[in-house]
């Protein structure tokens, strides 16, 4: 099985009247022990981010990632502070020994960045680039955030998961192809018009010399109803 969790972020601006007027809400999940890990590692999207206790045993905590987040860098990739607290929060609960802890650290990378094989022990990982791994500090337990994200549980299938994740990469790759087709028609734009302004930098009467425009200032070549302009 499989645990879903949906956090709610606020852009912290207060409307008329004194509410919050815009909201998103997020999707965390997580295996429903230690043998739901290599699953879950093997069918999350590859740009998903994955949580867990620093030099403590804990649940996997995974974050579902937006297209446009997915499309960009990790190194550059900004993730609300508030979204970041509420999973750490669920992480650190979600550690026996880590819970009972103050000033603990929870670490996370991109799926695509956890490296697993069958010589380790059930719920192992290691990293492909342990460079590619960002820290937050807890400073102690928030039971009333954990409280909050464990009211929005729901459980699904390890079958349903995968197929749902399968489905949303299928979109992604999608989305990604058409990403980079505009982006290259654009780039491509771009370049011809630069070559064209270089050329009229160049040389700025060039244009007002093609033979498509002799020809049309030409007498010879007018539309034989013509009207010559009156200047008297």
């Amino acid at each position: 099985m499989v645990y879903f969790f949906k956090a709610k972020v606020t852009d912290g601006e207060l409307g008329d009247l004194g509410f919050d007027d815009a909201s998103s809400e997020h999707i965390i999940y997580m295996g429903k022990d230690k043998y739901e890990n290599d699953p879950l590692i093997r069918k999350s999207h590859p740009k998903n981010l994955w949580f867990h206790v620093d030099k403590h045993s804990s649940a996997h905590l995974y974050l579902q990632l937006s297209s446009e987040q997915q499309r960009t860098n990790f190194d550059k990739l900004k993730v609300d502070e508030d979204l970041l607290m509420q999973i750490a929060q669920l992480t650190k609960a979600n550690s026996i020994k880590a819970n009972k802890l103050n000033n603990i650290t929870i670490i996370y990378t991109p799926v695509e960045n956890l490296k697993t094989d069958g010589s380790m022990n059930t719920g192992t990982v290691t990293f492909v680039n342990p460079q590619k791994v960002k820290r937050v500090h807890v400073a102690k337990k928030d039971n009333s955030v954990v409280n909050k994200l464990n009211k929005t549980k729901t459980e699904v299938s390890t079958e349903d998961f995968i197929a749902e994740q399968e489905a949303l990469l299928r979109q992604w790759q999608r989305e990604k192809k058409e990403h980079e087709r505009k982006l290259e028609q654009s780039r491509a734009a771009a370049a011809k018009e630069y070559e064209r302004q270089k050329a009229f930098n160049k040389d700025p009467y060039a244009e007002l010399f093609t033979e498509e425009n002799l020809r049309a200032s030409s007498n010879e070549f007018r539309n034989e109803n013509w009207v010559e302009d009156e200047f008297w």
